[in-house]
């Protein structure tokens, strides 16, 4: 291993596109400083659920001693724009980056990462690698798939995803291999105080017409029951859990990807109550759930599935963000990361918004040249930031 991150690592690498292929040990060595979600089980699970779905590719990168001293990960999915702030613009580069795309919005990606879950989930090395040196070599990696004969069809684009600011320096080697900053909607963040132990505990910390907020949520809701799911009662749920994912799908402004909830039984047979799975129940009838993992003391949101048809009347949406917020305040948790889109609703909770950096280089490099300073002028639509609180939470 190398101690000076000024220097870069003589690396080996083994590239394989399943899991069933890779070498266990050498990638359970390396994962256990990793993200959860880097570790070989839930990986394992994920890419048996989407078989015949998505495309999977997994590097190993070996020192001179040929000891494994990091590991990455990669996806190769549908990036389809429903409606997004990005349409118009995408558009108009319509004859820079090819008729097809511009008119279906759809775009295949190769992306370094997790297109399932927020965050910086694509790769790790062991110290003594800096994450300036890991992301050129993620880099190589992918410039290598994308060359390779490794896709049946052609991603159009590479993506390193939800790189966080504290990275940003770091990723000043991504934009030296051509790849251009694209700032996404924000990831919505909540600090939990320490003497928040439940919801009385929080509403007090809240003014008003807050407090009055969340009481017409729980009226509304009153009817529901929401408890948590165990990984027998996932499976047998499996078609009304795709059928109510699906619907908040068909609402999102763009879709990266579909996932087959069937993982989930999977995943909670794995992480047991490191996986907080929560059904909302009208009449015996599972009518929403939400997904979100337990990460140290962050409670990470995943999915939530919705009918659409109840949810305005019996307030399914608002129960499960309040319902998330209990969940996390019962785990001892100190953050929850929201996730993407609602912020509005979410930011009525007291989360505010974290700032995170997609990575995007268009394989044609006529076409990357067109589409780097436009991605670089691209910014979300901006939202009303609210506070609840009496006053400002240090």
């Amino acid at each position: 291993m190398i101690d000076n991150p000024q220097v870069a690592p003589t690396i080996r690498l083994s590239l394989h596109d399943s899991i069933h292929m890779i070498h266990r040990e050498d990638w359970m060595q390396v994962a256990q400083g990793a993200s959860p979600y880097l570790k070989y089980d839930h990986l394992l699970a994920l890419e048996d659920a989407m078989c015949g779905t998505m495309d999977f590719h997994y590097a190993i990168y070996y020192c001179e001693q040929n000891q494994p001293m990091g590991i990455a990960y990669f996806q190769v999915a549908d990036l389809v724009d429903n409606g997004s702030a990005y349409r118009a613009g995408v558009q108009k580069l319509g004859k820079g980056i090819g008729g097809r795309i511009a008119k279906e919005m759809k775009v295949r990606c190769l992306v370094n990462g997790n297109v399932f879950h927020c965050g910086d989930h694509g790769s790790y090395f062991k110290p003594g690698v800096s994450d300036l040196h890991r992301l050129s070599i993620v880099a190589d990696t992918m410039r290598r798939l994308d060359k390779g004969c490794y896709f049946t069809s052609k991603a159009s684009v590479l993506i390193v995803k939800d790189i966080w600011p504290a990275e940003y320096p770091a990723a000043d080697a991504l934009e030296d291999k051509a790849y251009a900053p694209l700032t996404m909607e924000p990831n919505m963040v909540l600090d939990l105080q320490p003497d928040w132990k439940d919801l009385d505990h929080y509403t007090e910390a809240i003014n008003a017409k807050s407090r009055t907020r969340i009481r017409s949520i729980l009226k509304r809701s009153g009817t529901l029951v929401v408890r948590s799911l165990s990984a027998k009662e996932v499976k047998a749920a499996e078609p009304v859990m795709q059928a109510l994912f699906d619907q908040v799908l068909e609402r999102a402004p763009f879709t990266f990807g579909r996932l087959d909830t069937k993982v989930y039984a999977m995943w909670k047979d794995q992480w047991a109550g490191g996986l907080c799975l929560r059904g909302c129940h009208l009449d015996g009838k599972l009518v929403g759930f939400t997904a979100a993992f337990e990460l140290g003391d962050t409670l990470d949101v995943q999915y939530m599935g919705i009918d659409y048809s109840l949810n305005e009347q019996h307030a399914i949406y608002q129960r499960m963000l309040v319902d998330l917020l209990e969940c996390a305040m019962s785990k001892g948790s100190r953050r929850i990361i929201f996730g993407r889109t609602a912020e509005q609703a979410k930011s009525n909770l007291g989360a505010l918004p974290a700032d995170m950096r997609f990575y995007v280089k268009h394989r044609n490099a006529l076409a990357n040249k067109l589409v780097g300073p436009f991605l670089r002028k691209l910014r979300p639509v901006p939202f009303e930031q609210r506070s609840p609180f009496k006053k400002e939470v240090a």
